[in-house]
Protein backbone atom coordinates (compact mmCIF):
# COMPACT_ATOMS: atom_id res chain seq x y z
CA UNK A 1 0.00 0.00 0.00
CA UNK A 2 2.92 2.63 0.54
CA UNK A 3 4.33 1.73 -2.64
CA UNK A 4 0.90 2.12 -4.09
CA UNK A 5 0.19 5.52 -2.63
CA UNK A 6 4.04 6.58 -3.15
CA UNK A 7 3.44 6.11 -7.33
CA UNK A 8 -0.21 7.60 -7.00
CA UNK A 9 1.43 10.49 -5.84
CA UNK A 10 3.76 10.76 -7.67
CA UNK A 11 1.80 10.09 -11.02
CA UNK A 12 0.00 13.20 -9.80
CA UNK A 13 2.63 15.25 -9.58
CA UNK A 14 3.69 14.16 -13.12
CA UNK A 15 0.39 15.32 -14.53
CA UNK A 16 -0.50 18.51 -12.99
CA UNK A 17 3.48 19.45 -14.54
CA UNK A 18 2.20 17.74 -18.09
CA UNK A 19 -1.00 20.40 -17.28
CA UNK A 20 1.49 23.06 -16.83
CA UNK A 21 3.61 22.33 -19.52
CA UNK A 22 0.86 22.25 -21.95
CA UNK A 23 -0.78 25.18 -20.74
CA UNK A 24 2.81 27.30 -20.76
CA UNK A 25 3.49 26.18 -24.24
CA UNK A 26 -0.02 27.05 -25.61
CA UNK A 27 -1.38 30.19 -23.49
CA UNK A 28 1.30 32.18 -21.39
CA UNK A 29 2.19 33.84 -24.79
CA UNK A 30 -1.17 35.48 -25.10
CA UNK A 31 -0.42 37.80 -27.58
CA UNK A 32 1.76 35.50 -29.77
CA UNK A 33 -1.59 33.05 -29.60
CA UNK A 34 -3.93 35.79 -31.01
CA UNK A 35 -1.34 36.40 -33.82
CA UNK A 36 -0.90 33.10 -34.81
CA UNK A 37 -4.54 32.18 -35.12
CA UNK A 38 -5.44 35.50 -36.88
CA UNK A 39 -2.60 35.95 -38.43
CA UNK A 40 -0.43 39.83 -38.47
CA UNK A 41 -3.44 41.91 -40.46
CA UNK A 42 -5.94 41.29 -37.87
CA UNK A 43 -7.66 44.26 -36.81
CA UNK A 44 -7.37 45.57 -33.17
CA UNK A 45 -11.27 45.01 -32.84
CA UNK A 46 -10.78 41.15 -33.84
CA UNK A 47 -7.66 40.83 -31.67
CA UNK A 48 -9.63 41.93 -28.49
CA UNK A 49 -12.55 39.72 -29.29
CA UNK A 50 -10.25 36.85 -29.92
CA UNK A 51 -7.97 37.40 -26.50
CA UNK A 52 -11.75 38.01 -24.95
CA UNK A 53 -13.02 34.61 -26.11
CA UNK A 54 -10.13 32.82 -25.11
CA UNK A 55 -10.39 34.39 -21.44
CA UNK A 56 -6.61 35.86 -22.42
CA UNK A 57 -7.97 39.12 -21.03
CA UNK A 58 -7.93 37.85 -18.03
CA UNK A 59 -4.48 36.86 -15.58
CA UNK A 60 -2.60 33.57 -16.35
CA UNK A 61 -3.23 31.73 -12.75
CA UNK A 62 -6.30 31.96 -13.35
CA UNK A 63 -6.67 30.77 -16.74
CA UNK A 64 -4.84 27.88 -15.80
CA UNK A 65 -7.10 27.06 -12.87
CA UNK A 66 -10.30 27.43 -15.34
CA UNK A 67 -8.93 25.41 -17.28
CA UNK A 68 -7.62 22.50 -15.08
CA UNK A 69 -11.02 22.45 -13.62
CA UNK A 70 -12.90 22.26 -16.85
CA UNK A 71 -10.36 19.34 -17.73
CA UNK A 72 -10.87 17.47 -14.58
CA UNK A 73 -14.38 17.42 -15.06
CA UNK A 74 -14.30 16.48 -18.43
CA UNK A 75 -14.53 19.82 -20.39
CA UNK A 76 -12.68 21.49 -22.73
CA UNK A 77 -13.89 24.19 -23.55
CA UNK A 78 -14.87 24.85 -27.63
CA UNK A 79 -13.24 24.40 -30.80
CA UNK A 80 -12.76 27.43 -32.41
CA UNK A 81 -12.72 25.95 -35.62
CA UNK A 82 -15.91 23.44 -35.41
CA UNK A 83 -17.66 26.00 -32.87
CA UNK A 84 -18.76 22.23 -30.95
CA UNK A 85 -17.42 21.28 -27.61
CA UNK A 86 -14.29 19.65 -27.55
CA UNK A 87 -14.90 16.74 -25.45
CA UNK A 88 -17.60 14.71 -27.62
CA UNK A 89 -15.07 14.86 -30.81
CA UNK A 90 -12.10 14.00 -28.46
CA UNK A 91 -13.58 10.88 -27.17
CA UNK A 92 -15.32 9.62 -30.55
CA UNK A 93 -11.54 10.47 -31.79
CA UNK A 94 -9.46 9.04 -28.74
CA UNK A 95 -11.91 5.70 -28.67
CA UNK A 96 -10.95 5.01 -31.99
CA UNK A 97 -7.19 5.24 -31.51
CA UNK A 98 -7.44 3.29 -28.23
CA UNK A 99 -9.01 -0.18 -30.21
CA UNK A 100 -6.44 0.79 -32.82
CA UNK A 101 -3.43 1.25 -29.64
CA UNK A 102 -4.61 -1.70 -28.10
CA UNK A 103 -4.79 -4.13 -31.09
CA UNK A 104 -1.05 -2.89 -31.99
CA UNK A 105 -0.47 -3.46 -27.87
CA UNK A 106 -1.38 -6.97 -28.27
CA UNK A 107 0.46 -7.43 -31.83
CA UNK A 108 3.46 -6.13 -29.33
CA UNK A 109 3.51 -8.17 -26.41
CA UNK A 110 2.46 -11.24 -28.25
CA UNK A 111 5.07 -11.05 -31.03
CA UNK A 112 7.67 -9.75 -28.84
CA UNK A 113 7.17 -12.04 -25.94
CA UNK A 114 7.52 -14.67 -28.18
CA UNK A 115 10.37 -14.00 -30.28
CA UNK A 116 12.53 -13.24 -27.56
CA UNK A 117 11.66 -16.23 -25.54
CA UNK A 118 12.38 -18.28 -29.18
CA UNK A 119 15.16 -16.93 -30.00
CA UNK A 120 16.46 -16.87 -26.54
CA UNK A 121 16.07 -20.76 -26.27
CA UNK A 122 17.14 -21.42 -29.79
CA UNK A 123 20.49 -19.03 -29.30
CA UNK A 124 23.24 -19.16 -31.80
CA UNK A 125 20.84 -21.22 -34.51
CA UNK A 126 20.40 -20.40 -37.51
CA UNK A 127 16.88 -19.77 -36.28
CA UNK A 128 18.14 -17.09 -33.56
CA UNK A 129 19.87 -15.31 -36.63
CA UNK A 130 17.25 -14.76 -39.19
CA UNK A 131 14.83 -13.75 -36.29
CA UNK A 132 17.12 -11.23 -35.24
CA UNK A 133 17.95 -9.78 -38.31
CA UNK A 134 14.39 -9.32 -39.23
CA UNK A 135 14.13 -7.43 -35.62
CA UNK A 136 16.97 -5.35 -36.80
CA UNK A 137 15.23 -4.63 -39.99
CA UNK A 138 12.11 -4.17 -38.47
CA UNK A 139 13.51 -1.35 -35.79
CA UNK A 140 15.20 0.37 -38.63
CA UNK A 141 11.75 1.32 -40.76
CA UNK A 142 9.87 4.11 -39.29
CA UNK A 143 6.21 3.97 -39.83
CA UNK A 144 5.69 5.59 -42.83
CA UNK A 145 7.91 3.49 -44.56
CA UNK A 146 6.30 0.60 -42.80
CA UNK A 147 2.81 2.07 -44.04
CA UNK A 148 3.34 2.64 -47.53
CA UNK A 149 5.29 -0.91 -48.59
CA UNK A 150 2.18 -2.47 -47.13
CA UNK A 151 -0.18 -0.13 -48.95
CA UNK A 152 1.34 -1.19 -52.20
CA UNK A 153 2.23 -4.58 -51.46
CA UNK A 154 -1.39 -6.03 -50.02
CA UNK A 155 -3.29 -2.40 -49.15
CA UNK A 156 -4.53 -1.99 -52.95
CA UNK A 157 -1.33 -2.10 -54.95
CA UNK A 158 -0.42 -5.80 -55.88
CA UNK A 159 -2.89 -7.65 -54.23
CA UNK A 160 -6.08 -5.74 -52.73
CA UNK A 161 -6.32 -8.00 -50.06
CA UNK A 162 -6.92 -4.92 -46.99
CA UNK A 163 -8.41 -1.15 -47.12
CA UNK A 164 -5.98 1.16 -47.02
CA UNK A 165 -7.85 4.40 -45.84
CA UNK A 166 -10.83 4.95 -43.52
CA UNK A 167 -12.40 3.01 -40.66
CA UNK A 168 -16.28 2.99 -39.99
CA UNK A 169 -16.35 2.26 -36.14
CA UNK A 170 -17.37 -0.94 -34.30
CA UNK A 171 -20.73 -0.92 -35.47
CA UNK A 172 -19.86 -1.81 -38.73
CA UNK A 173 -19.00 -5.56 -37.57
CA UNK A 174 -16.41 -7.62 -36.75
CA UNK A 175 -15.13 -8.40 -40.31
CA UNK A 176 -15.03 -4.49 -41.12
CA UNK A 177 -13.04 -3.80 -38.08
CA UNK A 178 -10.68 -6.16 -38.59
CA UNK A 179 -9.72 -5.29 -42.53
CA UNK A 180 -9.64 -1.61 -41.29
CA UNK A 181 -7.58 -2.04 -38.63
CA UNK A 182 -5.21 -4.44 -39.75
CA UNK A 183 -2.60 -2.66 -42.08
CA UNK A 184 -2.37 0.19 -39.46
CA UNK A 185 -1.91 -2.15 -36.46
CA UNK A 186 0.75 -4.05 -38.04
CA UNK A 187 2.65 -0.43 -39.13
CA UNK A 188 2.16 0.78 -35.67
CA UNK A 189 3.36 -2.67 -34.08
CA UNK A 190 6.19 -3.45 -36.35
CA UNK A 191 9.00 -1.49 -34.74
CA UNK A 192 8.06 -1.89 -31.06
CA UNK A 193 7.61 -5.69 -31.81
CA UNK A 194 11.56 -5.81 -32.67
CA UNK A 195 12.62 -3.87 -30.27
CA UNK A 196 10.56 -5.87 -27.37
CA UNK A 197 11.71 -9.32 -29.09
CA UNK A 198 15.40 -7.85 -28.64
CA UNK A 199 14.93 -6.70 -25.04
CA UNK A 200 12.98 -10.15 -24.12
CA UNK A 201 15.81 -12.04 -25.78
CA UNK A 202 18.16 -10.58 -23.70
CA UNK A 203 16.65 -10.93 -20.53
CA UNK A 204 16.11 -14.43 -21.40
CA UNK A 205 19.59 -15.45 -21.90
CA UNK A 206 20.40 -13.69 -18.64
CA UNK A 207 17.85 -15.73 -16.90
CA UNK A 208 18.68 -19.10 -18.77
CA UNK A 209 21.90 -18.56 -16.81
CA UNK A 210 21.57 -18.08 -13.63
CA UNK A 211 21.98 -20.36 -10.54
CA UNK A 212 18.17 -20.82 -9.92
CA UNK A 213 17.37 -22.16 -13.39
CA UNK A 214 20.40 -24.45 -13.17
CA UNK A 215 19.28 -25.46 -9.77
CA UNK A 216 15.81 -26.37 -11.35
CA UNK A 217 16.99 -28.23 -13.78
CA UNK A 218 19.42 -30.58 -11.99
CA UNK A 219 16.34 -30.90 -9.97
CA UNK A 220 14.76 -32.93 -13.04
CA UNK A 221 12.24 -30.44 -13.53
CA UNK A 222 10.36 -30.42 -16.79
CA UNK A 223 11.35 -27.87 -19.57
CA UNK A 224 8.16 -26.74 -20.13
CA UNK A 225 8.33 -26.12 -15.98
CA UNK A 226 11.39 -24.46 -15.87
CA UNK A 227 10.50 -21.98 -18.54
CA UNK A 228 7.09 -21.32 -16.74
CA UNK A 229 8.00 -21.06 -13.67
CA UNK A 230 11.34 -19.54 -13.24
CA UNK A 231 12.51 -18.33 -16.54
CA UNK A 232 9.36 -16.15 -17.40
CA UNK A 233 8.44 -14.41 -14.20
CA UNK A 234 11.88 -12.92 -14.08
CA UNK A 235 12.97 -12.43 -18.05
CA UNK A 236 9.53 -10.80 -18.24
CA UNK A 237 10.51 -8.05 -15.79
CA UNK A 238 12.42 -5.86 -18.19
CA UNK A 239 9.77 -6.92 -20.97
CA UNK A 240 6.68 -5.64 -18.95
CA UNK A 241 8.58 -2.14 -18.36
CA UNK A 242 9.54 -1.71 -21.65
CA UNK A 243 6.08 -2.33 -22.73
CA UNK A 244 4.41 0.02 -20.84
CA UNK A 245 7.22 2.80 -21.27
CA UNK A 246 6.79 2.51 -24.55
CA UNK A 247 2.83 2.93 -24.70
CA UNK A 248 3.50 6.77 -24.43
CA UNK A 249 5.82 6.10 -27.69
CA UNK A 250 2.59 3.79 -29.72
CA UNK A 251 0.13 6.40 -28.95
CA UNK A 252 2.63 9.11 -30.33
CA UNK A 253 3.40 7.14 -33.27
CA UNK A 254 -0.54 6.81 -34.44
CA UNK A 255 0.05 10.21 -35.29
CA UNK A 256 1.88 8.86 -38.56
CA UNK A 257 -0.01 6.06 -38.97
CA UNK A 258 -3.72 7.55 -38.93
CA UNK A 259 -1.94 10.27 -41.33
CA UNK A 260 -1.21 7.48 -43.75
CA UNK A 261 -4.25 5.44 -43.48
CA UNK A 262 -6.36 8.15 -43.27
CA UNK A 263 -7.58 6.51 -39.99
CA UNK A 264 -10.47 8.96 -37.89
CA UNK A 265 -8.34 9.27 -34.43
CA UNK A 266 -6.44 11.50 -32.06
CA UNK A 267 -3.57 11.92 -34.02
CA UNK A 268 -5.38 13.33 -37.15
CA UNK A 269 -7.48 15.24 -34.82
CA UNK A 270 -4.13 16.83 -33.54
CA UNK A 271 -3.37 17.70 -36.72
CA UNK A 272 -6.15 19.31 -37.88
CA UNK A 273 -5.70 21.21 -34.50
CA UNK A 274 -2.35 22.30 -35.43
CA UNK A 275 -3.10 23.04 -39.19
CA UNK A 276 -6.26 24.77 -38.50
CA UNK A 277 -4.51 26.56 -35.42
CA UNK A 278 -7.38 25.99 -33.01
CA UNK A 279 -5.31 26.44 -29.60
CA UNK A 280 -8.16 25.08 -27.00
CA UNK A 281 -8.34 21.78 -29.27
CA UNK A 282 -4.41 21.63 -29.45
CA UNK A 283 -4.12 22.03 -25.53
CA UNK A 284 -7.21 19.28 -25.14
CA UNK A 285 -5.12 16.61 -27.04
CA UNK A 286 -1.72 17.16 -25.73
CA UNK A 287 -3.28 17.03 -22.39
CA UNK A 288 -4.86 13.61 -23.09
CA UNK A 289 -1.77 12.27 -25.07
CA UNK A 290 0.42 13.08 -22.32
CA UNK A 291 -1.58 11.41 -19.83
CA UNK A 292 -2.50 8.66 -21.20
CA UNK A 293 2.12 7.87 -21.23
CA UNK A 294 1.78 8.80 -17.58
CA UNK A 295 -0.84 6.49 -16.53
CA UNK A 296 0.52 3.75 -18.90
CA UNK A 297 4.02 3.94 -16.78
CA UNK A 298 2.08 3.72 -13.82
CA UNK A 299 -0.06 0.64 -14.50
CA UNK A 300 3.65 -0.73 -15.97
CA UNK A 301 5.00 -0.13 -12.67
CA UNK A 302 2.38 -2.13 -10.99
CA UNK A 303 2.29 -5.31 -13.43
CA UNK A 304 6.26 -5.42 -12.58
CA UNK A 305 5.72 -5.20 -9.09
CA UNK A 306 3.48 -8.51 -9.18
CA UNK A 307 5.76 -10.18 -11.30
CA UNK A 308 8.55 -9.59 -9.58
CA UNK A 309 9.07 -10.92 -5.60
CA UNK A 310 11.71 -9.19 -5.25
CA UNK A 311 10.63 -5.65 -6.07
CA UNK A 312 7.58 -6.57 -4.02
CA UNK A 313 10.11 -6.87 -1.02
CA UNK A 314 11.98 -4.07 -2.18
CA UNK A 315 9.31 -1.68 -2.44
CA UNK A 316 7.95 -3.14 1.25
Amino acid sequence: MRFLLSRLVYTAAILVAVSLMVFAVTELLPGNVVTMILGTDATPEETKRLSELLGLDRPALQRYGEWVAGAVQGDFGTSLRMQRPITPILLERLANSLVLAGIAFVMVAVGGIAFGVVTAWHEGSRLDRTLTALAVTGTSLPEFVTGTVLVLLVGGGLLSLFPSSGYNGLGAGFADVASHLFLPAVTLAVVLTAYVGRVTRTATIDVLGSDYVRTARLKGLPERTVLLRHVLPNALVPTVTVLFMNVGWLVGGIVVVEAVFVFPGIGRLMLFAISERDWPLIQACALVTASIYVLSNFVGDLVVMALSPRIRHAAQ
